[in-house]
C-alpha cells in the first residue's frame, strides 16, 4: 500500500514537472501590439468619425456584459484571446481609448481599424486608419511609454514584444471593384501591396520593434458578402479570389526571411492564416458547424456593420456558424484560430 502511495506521489510531481516545463517553453513577451483590420480592431473605430464601426447591437452579445464593444464578431477576438492564453491580460485595449491604465501602455495596446488595409486610399472612403497611421500611432504611443517607465525600461519592453499585423483583404477587396484594375494586374498589385508591408515592418523596427508575425490573407473569397457579390446561386467560394489570396501569400511568405536577414537581429514569423481559417471551412462538421455560407446576423448574405443592427433577426446559436455577419467570423472562430497560433506561429519565438 505504501510503496502504491509513493508510487502515485512520483508519478504526480513528474506530470507537474511536465507541465511546468512546457510552460516555461513558452516564450513570454513583454507585450503585444496589434495592427490591421476588423478581425484585430478591439475599438479603435469607436474613437475616430466613420461608418466602419461594430459599437452596436448584435455585436457583443457573448462578450462579458454581454455589450458591443466595436468588435466586430458576438464576443472576444484573436488579439483579447492571444493576451489572454500568454498570460499578460484579459483584453486587448484600443489604443485610442481615453483611459488607458499605466499597466495597459506597458503590456502593450492595438492601434487595428476595422476597414483599413495597407494602402491608404484602401481607408479613404471609410475613414479610417490605414498602416501608415497605425504606425503613426505607435509612435505616440512610444511617447507615452517612455512618460511612465523611462527610455531604457521601454525600449527593454518594445525589443521584448510582439508586434502582430493582419491586414490586406480590404485593399484586395476593393481592387476588385475599383478601376485600379484596368491598369494594374493582380500579380502588379500584390506586389505594390508587399512593398508597404515590408515598408511597414522596416519602420517598426527603426522604432525598436525586433519580433513580428504578419498574417497572410484569409480565404476572403469565402465570405458570405464576397459569395453574394459574386451572384453564385449555389454559394460556393469564389475561387478567383481565393487563388489570388494563396498567391500574394506565397510571396509574403518568401519575402519574410530575406526581410529578416536586412533587419539584423529580428524574428520575422509567417502565419498561415488561409489554412487555418480553410481548415475550418473544409471540415465544418469537425468543428461542430452547420452553416459556413451566410452570417448568424440578419440574412447573413449581405449584413455587416451598420446593416447588421438591433433590428436584424439573429441565428438562435451563433457558435454552430463560422461568420457573425456577412464578413466576420464568430467567437469559436477565433478561438481556434487561437489556437492554430499558439501552436504554428508562437513557438518559432522560442
Amino acid at each position: 500500500m505504501a510503496h502504491t502511495i509513493l508510487l502515485l506521489v512520483v508519478l504526480l510531481l513528474s506530470s507537474t514537472t511536465t507541465i511546468s516545463t512546457s510552460k516555461r517553453t513558452q516564450p513570454k513577451f513583454s507585450a503585444i501590439f496589434y495592427f490591421g483590420d476588423s478581425v484585430l480592431d478591439t475599438g479603435n473605430n469607436n474613437y475616430i468619425p466613420t461608418l466602419a464601426v461594430g459599437n452596436h447591437a448584435p455585436y457583443g452579445r457573448n462578450f462579458p456584459g454581454r455589450k458591443p464593444t466595436g468588435r466586430f464578431s458576438n464576443g472576444r477576438l484573436v488579439p483579447d484571446l492571444l493576451n489572454e492564453k500568454l498570460q499578460l491580460k484579459e483584453f486587448s485595449p484600443p489604443f485610442l481609448e481615453k483611459d488607458l491604465s499605466n499597466n495597459d501602455i506597458m503590456t502593450g495596446v492595438n492601434f487595428a481599424s476595422a476597414g483599413s488595409g495597407f494602402e491608404d486610399q484602401t481607408s479613404r472612403l471609410s475613414n479610417t486608419l490605414p498602416m501608415s497611421k497605425q504606425v503613426n500611432l505607435f509612435k505616440e504611443y512610444l511617447l507615452r511609454l517612455r512618460n511612465i517607465v523611462g527610455e531604457k525600461e521601454a525600449s527593454r519592453i518594445i525589443e521584448n514584444s510582439l508586434i502582430f499585423i493582419s491586414s490586406g483583404t480590404n485593399d484586395f477587396t476593393r481592387y476588385y471593384r475599383s478601376l485600379k484594375r484596368k491598369k494594374m494586374d493582380i500579380g502588379e498589385y500584390q506586389d505594390s501591396v508587399l512593398r508597404i508591408a515590408q515598408a511597414s515592418v522596416k519602420e517598426l523596427f527603426s522604432l525598436g520593434g525586433r519580433q513580428f508575425c504578419l498574417a497572410g490573407l484569409p480565404p476572403f473569397g469565402c465570405t458570405p458578402i464576397q459569395i453574394t457579390l459574386s451572384g453564385d446561386p449555389d454559394r460556393a467560394c469564389v475561387d478567383e479570389q481565393n487563388r489570388d489570396a494563396q498567391a500574394y501569400n506565397s510571396k509574403l511568405e518568401k519575402l519574410l526571411p530575406a526581410l529578416q536577414g536586412s533587419l539584423h537581429g529580428s524574428k520575422i514569423v509567417y502565419l498561415d492564416a488561409y489554412q487555418a481559417f480553410k481548415e475550418i471551412l473544409d471540415n465544418p462538421t469537425k468543428y461542430g458547424f452547420i452553416e459556413i455560407t451566410r452570417g448568424c446576423c440578419g440574412t447573413g448574405l449581405r449584413e455587416v456593420g451598420l446593416l447588421c443592427n438591433a433590428l436584424s433577426p439573429i441565428c438562435r446559436n451563433e457558435s454552430s456558424f463560422v461568420f457573425y455577419d456577412a464578413v466576420h467570423p464568430t467567437e469559436r472562430v477565433y478561438r481556434i484560430t487561437t489556437d492554430y497560433i499558439l501552436k504554428n506561429a508562437i513557438p518559432q519565438f522560442s
